[in-house]
């Protein structure tokens, strides 16, 4: 998804005109384009349904890349053979479970966590290839848990002090290939139901309901997009990107520019430009978290290069630090941004949607920031 970030308006009503940006737009329209056709073209021959039955929470899962490639694509085919048609059958929620498992996805050794259910991961292992976490309540019997959560393992640099408000990450702990901190959301109420039940299982149906750091952070996302509401919570709006949403950015203080990496809450919510409902959500890293082939083209996502060989971050080089390039941090925000306090001048970014944004017939969730037909726009400011 990182390939729909371009350059951010000035004015939130006018788009910049200097000619680096409009040259740069004009590159990265043609970009949008491709990778909207790829999109549309992957999700009309899957067994996705445009518009799941209401009683799921979330309706779908989708875990996507920039190039709307889905799980396979972070996975060798010499561990696992996944096709187009299983990749997307785990997009339901029902039966996503045995789906995952069927993919490679296997219970970790970690005790289940009350507030989120029991993590499971790619082969059972932590390891900064398969960054992704997906939570579910225990199995009873026949019967498979649900999904409960979703998550991130942080390998490497998490800023200091995100860890020091202990706010958000786990404790450090040893990984396959190094130590990691875990942030989570979950996506049931552990204080209303008891997410680690072994007798009776849980029901799938459940209201919407997103919780950043459940037990830490104890941060309540807004299932629909009330403004006042989020603004109360210390949320600011941000702009609108096609495929995604409305974004609402959260600091932990009040920011003056440069705006402070450290001091950004790691979870963003993506709100619909059409009814408000959410979108999806995504994990921010202060780093570049995405391990890609240095002989592979960063900017070519389609590139079959990188095809098995990049991790669960989004798959592209990432987000800069400084408004330059085509793919920047600033362009989730509206007015004036600038940014300091990366590890390395880059931001990663993690995308769990929760729709199929993606423009098609008779998808009454596609995401288009307004416009009246899938051209790739830049940013969209109110």
């Amino acid at each position: 998804m990182a390939n729909s970030y371009g350059s951010i308006p000035q004015d939130p009503k006018k788009p910049r005109k200097d000619a680096t940006a409009a040259s740069s737009n004009k590159k990265l329209y043609i970009v949008l384009a491709v990778i909207l056709i790829v999109g549309v073209a992957f999700f009309s021959g899957s067994h996705v349904p445009p518009h799941p039955p209401a009683e799921h929470w979330p309706p779908v899962i989708l875990k996507i890349d920039s190039a709307f490639h889905m799980l396979p694509s972070f996975y060798p085919s010499s561990t696992t053979e996944i096709t187009a048609e299983l990749a997307s059958a785990n997009l339901v929620e029902m039966g996503l479970l045995t789906t995952l498992v069927e993919m490679g996805f296997a219970k970790t050794d970690d005790s289940c966590d009350p507030l989120l259910g029991e993590a499971w991961t790619f082969q059972g292992e932590r390891s900064s290839k398969y960054a992704s976490v997906f939570y579910f309540t225990p199995s009873v019997g026949d019967t498979p848990g649900v999904l409960s959560g979703v998550g991130a393992d942080y390998f490497g640099h998490v800023d200091e002090k995100l860890i020091e408000t202990g706010m958000f990450f786990s404790e450090e702990k040893p990984g396959t290939d190094g130590s990691y901190r875990s942030i989570a959301v979950a996506l049931r109420n552990g204080e209303e139901e008891n997410l680690c039940d072994t007798e009776a299982p849980v029901k799938p149906g459940n209201p919407a309901y997103l919780m950043v750091s459940p037990g830490k952070a104890n941060i309540l996302i807004p299932p629909t997009e009330d403004v006042e509401e989020l603004k109360q919570a210390g949320f600011q709006a941000g702009s609108c990107l096609q495929l995604m949403g409305f974004h609402w950015e959260k600091f932990l203080e009040p920011q003056e520019l440069p705006y402070k990496a450290g001091d950004l809450m790691p979870v963003v919510p993506m709100y619909s430009s059409t009814d408000g409902t959410l979108n999806g959500i995504f994990f921010t890293a202060t780093d570049q978290k995405q391990t890609w082939p240095e002989e592979c083209t960063p900017v070519n996502p389609q590139d079959p290069c990188a095809a098995t060989r990049v991790n669960m971050w989004d798959y592209s080089a990432g987000l800069k630090e400084a408004n330059k390039g085509r793919f920047f941090m600033c362009a989730n925000f509206c007015g004036e941004c600038s940014w300091t306090g990366t590890a390395d001048g880059w931001f990663t970014t993690m995308h769990f949607m929760f729709k199929n944004t993606v423009p098609m017939p008779d998808n009454p969730d596609a995401e288009m920031c307004g416009a009246k037909t899938p051209q790739p726009q830049p940013p969209v400011c109110r």
